[in-house]
């Protein structure tokens, strides 16, 4: 059986990006999810709808090469396939398959392909019933399929779908009762990391790569080209460093974030400290902050400290302090989600008391 793993959106966020229930699920379509960053997976892309996404846009499930994870119910009508009120978006089930630069390519479509095949197995739908985003509204989506990326086809896609054995793996043939697994083998050469981690039966998720980059006595690691290529040379060389404690901070635990709350977040996350946020918008979040340490700018280069908090707590690593990150941070820190930052804030007063402990950044 494919294993979905439910992070079911809040009914706040089924009310404000879908048409709600009563989808008629007699269509199936599969689209790329367009993001080749490092990271883009099933998970960030689960955080992004749980976060209310910024975009007018909604799906069931994201797939990646490692999970299956579902946002909305089955019969919640998502907004996913640009034809409004029309069949695509009140009588289809949306997926959307990752194409993460540091992902398996062939392993999401894989995946993909065995959740298709459980939907229409559940919903006793055919090959015919599988649509394109294109077919809905002109959209070229799923894009990589349609071009044919790394060799697969969209009727490759479907060969998989009809193929298909339903295994915990997603589909991949496993070992049979009497079959011993087979032993990975070690890479030599090439500079992917991710080849590697997992040629060792290492986890090779950003996740993991971060904690082993902490172990190898690299801060910030964001899973850069030149990151990735420095990290894989220190695992080879297999001498880690001890893992550094991380800082404490003295803060007065008032739930006021001004300027001594920043540098001891800009600490902790290992961005550069000065005590300011810089390149912010004006906004019912950044109004709330104090001392100053707020720097309001227009552009789109946002603020390098923000950009890791956002990772680090799985939100839309734009650099802008908004209601979306407020609410990863709430999410993250286990205080009430509102989106809102109160002055003073409950989860400000609950990340001191982490920065003062040592224990904010996992």
């Amino acid at each position: 059986m494919v294993n979905v793993i439910k992070q079911l959106v809040s009914q706040e966020v089924v009310n404000q990006r879908s048409y709600g229930k009563g989808n008629k699920i007699q269509y199936i379509t599969p689209h790329q999810t367009g993001n080749m960053g490092i990271g883009a997976n099933a998970q960030m892309h689960a955080n992004l709808q749980s976060n209310l996404n910024s975009r007018q846009a909604s799906w069931h499930y994201q797939v990646d090469d490692r999970m299956v994870i579902q946002s909305f119910e089955d019969d919640v009508m998502c907004w996913a396939a640009g034809d409004g009120r029309g069949p695509g978006n009140t009588a289809s089930i949306h997926i959307e398959m990752c194409i993460n630069a540091d992902g398996d390519y062939e392993q999401t479509i894989n995946n993909g392909a065995a959740l298709v095949k459980m939907l229409m197995d559940k919903y006793g739908l055919d090959r015919s019933r599988i649509k394109q985003h294109h077919d809905w509204s002109g959209k070229n989506c799923p894009a990589q399929l349609r071009a044919g990326y790394k060799g697969i086809t969209w009727e490759d896609f479907l060969n998989k779908v009809d193929g298909v054995q339903e295994e915990e793996n997603f589909g991949s043939p496993s070992p049979g009762p009497n079959q011993p697994k087979p032993k990975p083998k070690p890479v030599e050469n090439g500079n992917s990391i991710v080849d590697y981690l997992n040629a060792q039966g290492i986890d090779s998720s950003f996740k993991n790569r971060a904690i082993l980059a902490k172990q190898y006595g690299m801060n910030n690691y964001q899973g850069t080209a030149a990151q990735n290529i420095a990290l894989l040379e220190k695992i080879k060389k297999g001498v880690p460093k001890k893992p550094q404690i991380a800082p404490k901070a003295n803060l007065n635990v008032d739930g006021k974030w001004g300027k001594s709350t920043t540098r001891a977040l800009q600490k902790a996350l290992g961005t550069p400290v000065d005590g300011i946020i810089s390149n912010q918008p004006k906004n019912s979040v950044t109004n709330a902050f104090y001392d100053g340490t707020i720097h309001f700018a227009s552009g789109k280069q946002g603020s390098p400290m923000v950009k890791a908090l956002q990772r680090m707590i799985g939100a839309n690593p734009d650099g802008f302090m908004g209601p979306h990150t407020v609410r990863a941070l709430q999410i993250y820190l286990g205080t009430v989600v509102d989106g809102v930052l109160s002055r003073p804030s409950l989860v400000v007063k609950e990340m001191q008391r982490r920065l003062n402990a040592g224990t904010f950044v996992k």
